[in-house]
C-alpha cells in the first residue's frame, strides 16, 4: 500500500511535478480499470494535514500478474497510517543500504500467536565484505503511533511489548524461532518528546542497548545518521547503523 510519492521513490524517477502527475495519472487509470484499489487517509506529516490516497494491488490486478498469492482485499475505508510508516521506513532503509553496498533482508511476517514475538517487520543488514557468519546484524521493527496507554499492573502496552523482546534476547527460543540469538529492536515514535519519554520509561526495568528508539521525522530526514537513542545511555550518546 503506497502513496504516489512512494511510487515515485521506488521508481527512482526525478521527483518533480511532471513525474508526480504522470504517476498519479497512471494509478488513477489502473484504479478506473479496477486493477488496483485505493484507500483514503489523512497525511498528518505535512504542514497542513491533507486527505490523500494510498494504492494497493487488488484481486484483479494480482490475477493479471498471475500471482494469486499477492491478492488481498480490504474492507476498511481508511488505511492505517501505521502501514504507511512501515513502507516508508522500508523505502528509506533500502535506498541507504544500496548506496552503502550492503544487502538488506526484509520480511514482514504474518501474526503467529505461537511465536513469542510478532514484530511489524524483521530486517537483516548484511555486509558482503565481512566473513560469512559474522556479516549480518538483525533487527525487529516496531512502529508506535498510539499514545502510551492500555495499562496492566501499572505498565502500558508498549512497555509490556518491549519487555517480551528483552526476555527473548539471546535465548535458545529466539534461535529456534528466528535462526539467531541477538538482535536490536528499532522502535519508531512520532516525535522527540515521545522518544525521550519511552527511553526514560524503559530505564528502570529494561536498560539495554538492544532497544534503539527514533522518530518519524528523523528516519525520513536521514536514516543513516545518529538518530537512535537507547534507554541505557540516551542522555549521552546517539547511534546509527554505521556506529553500533
Amino acid at each position: 500500500m503506497l502513496r504516489v510519492a512512494d511510487f515515485v521513490t521506488l521508481l527512482k524517477w526525478r521527483e518533480d511535478a511532471n513525474t508526480y502527475r504522470t504517476v498519479n495519472k497512471t494509478l488513477q487509470s489502473l484504479f478506473q480499470r479496477q486493477y488496483v484499489g485505493r484507500l483514503r487517509f489523512v497525511d498528518d506529516m505535512s504542514e497542513r494535514p491533507t486527505l490523500i490516497y494510498a494504492y494497493y494491488l487488488n484481486d484483479s490486478g494480482a490475477a493479471i500478474l498471475e500471482n494469486p498469492r499477492g491478492a488481498f482485499t480490504l474492507e476498511s475505508k481508511f488505511i492505517p497510517r501505521h502501514e504507511i510508516e512501515i513502507v516508508q521506513f522500508h523505502i528509506h532503509l533500502k535506498r541507504w543500504a544500496e548506496k552503502e553496498g550492503l544487502i538488506l533482508h526484509w520480511h514482514q511476517p504474518k501474526i503467529d500467536h505461537k511465536k513469542t514475538i510478532n514484530p511489524d517487520a524483521y530486517f537483516g543488514i548484511e555486509d558482503p565484505k565481512k566473513p560469512a557468519g559474522h556479516n549480518t546484524l538483525h533487527y525487529f521493527l516496531e512502529i508506535e503511533r498510539a499514545k502510551i496507554g492500555n495499562y496492566k499492573n501499572g505498565e502500558p502496552s508498549i512497555i509490556r511489548k518491549l519487555g517480551k523482546y528483552h526476555d527473548f534476547y539471546d535465548t535458545g527460543d529466539c534461535e529456534k524461532e528466528w535462526g539467531f540469538r541477538r538482535f536490536r529492536v528499532i522502535t519508531v515514535v512520532r516525535n522527540a518528546d515521545k522518544q525521550y519519554n519511552l527511553c526514560e520509561r524503559l530505564t528502570d526495568k529494561y536498560s539495554h542497548r538492544m532497544f534503539w528508539i527514533t522518530t518519524e521525522p528523523l528516519f525520513k530526514e536521514n536514516i543513516k545518521g545518529e538518530i537512535f537513542k537507547t534507554p541505557k545511555d540516551y542522555s549521552q550518546v546517539a547511534y546509527s547503523f554505521l556506529i553500533q
